[in-house]
């Protein structure tokens, strides 16, 4: 999966795409046209499936233990 394609799966803009995935717009513009990591792509076939992969959901709840 490329990241075009990942834009189109999950139907998001390129900066959507880094927001969904907790990650810098840098990150992602490094994947330029090439295969994505493994585990990113199993996030964004997770995503896709409604689901919310395991590190996203420790991502959010490190950041909501910060904000209190």
């Amino acid at each position: 999966m490329t990241r075009d394609d990942a834009i189109k799966l999950l139907n998001c803009t390129y900066s959507e795409l880094a927001d969904k995935l907790k990650l810098s717009t840098a990150a992602v513009a490094r994947w330029a046209n090439r295969e994505l990591p493994y585990d990113r792509e199993y996030e964004i076939l997770e995503l896709a499936a409604g689901r919310i992969p395991k590190r996203l959901l420790k991502a959010e709840k490190n950041l909501s233990q910060a904000n209190n």
